[in-house]
């Protein structure tokens, strides 16, 4: 399984680039992104999470700093009509913001600040493979240092995501080498005037370390539309090193490994 989803994913970039780069529409950069990732529990139920980043591409167009905090609410109940007697359909509720400050080196800067609302779930259930669900639907405010008024788009996020064990346990997963992968799309309401993306697809490495701390290393491969004023769309490879730190002490328990896996998917 894993590797036919990194052969779809290095496929899907060489017809994408070599398919679009031939009209001269598309221009191939590469991102690197470094962020820093907390979560703090309230109780058993409630979270509240979030990173802040450091983002710049090569060639060296831009630098951005990013600041994304999201409030979770886990799902205990499901309604009563769906009579459902074990785990809810719906995993988990999702309430996000984002700021994003975009320093450009031949244009004027940019900001953008955002909202989102989300639920995630897990179908279909494989104890082995989890497959976790993420919806979104996100309200997008950009403005760029110009003199130009506000712009404001909206768009629909949907990502699938999983975590692999490197080597498989029998009981419980609380530390060791892990594989994360995800493909995430983008349906535009209404367009925003810059960085419209379409499609991501993320494979990378990562070790949990205990039950606090664990570190992501990703690459992915990113196709989006309207990316500065004279570019048209970009295919990207973006390299994320990502450090996850969590508080435990009011965290809901890990019933089985299975919930142990699904809590390491992003």
């Amino acid at each position: 399984m894993l590797k036919s989803i990194l052969i779809i994913a290095v496929l899907f970039s060489f017809f994408r680039i070599n398919g679009q780069e031939n009209e001269g529409e598309v221009i191939t950069d590469a991102q690197i992104w470094l962020d820093y990732n907390g979560k703090y529990n309230f109780d058993e139920q409630k979270s509240i999470s979030g990173f802040i980043g450091y983002r710049t591409i090569n060639p060296h167009l831009y630098d951005r700093i990013v600041f994304v905090p999201t409030y979770n609410i886990m799902n205990t109940k499901s309604p009563k009509f769906m009579n459902r007697k074990k785990k809810p359909l719906i995993h988990s509720f999702h309430l996000g913001s984002g700021f994003f400050y975009t320093n450009n080196y031949d244009f004027d800067d940019n900001f953008e600040f955002r909202l989102s609302e989300g639920i995630a779930f897990f179908l279909p259930s494989f104890k082995t493979v989890p497959l976790k669900h993420l919806i979104r639907f996100e309200q997008r405010f950009q403005k760029t240092f110009n003199g130009s008024n506000w712009n404001a788009s909206l768009r629909f996020r949907y990502k699938l995501s999983t975590a692999i064990e490197w080597k498989k346990r029998l009981f419980s997963f609380s530390k060791g080498m892990y594989i994360p992968l995800s493909v995430e799309v983008f349906f535009n309401v209404n367009e925003a005037n810059r960085f419209n993306d379409v499609i991501r697809i993320t494979p990378g490495i990562g070790y949990k370390f205990n039950d606090e701390w664990k570190a992501e290393f990703l690459v992915s491969y990113h196709y989006s539309n309207n990316t500065s004023a004279n570019q048209d769309s970009s295919n990207d490879f973006v390299f994320r090193l990502r450090l996850f730190k969590a508080n435990i002490k009011k965290a809901a328990v890990m019933d089985t490994k299975e919930d142990e896996i699904k809590e390491l998917i992003e």
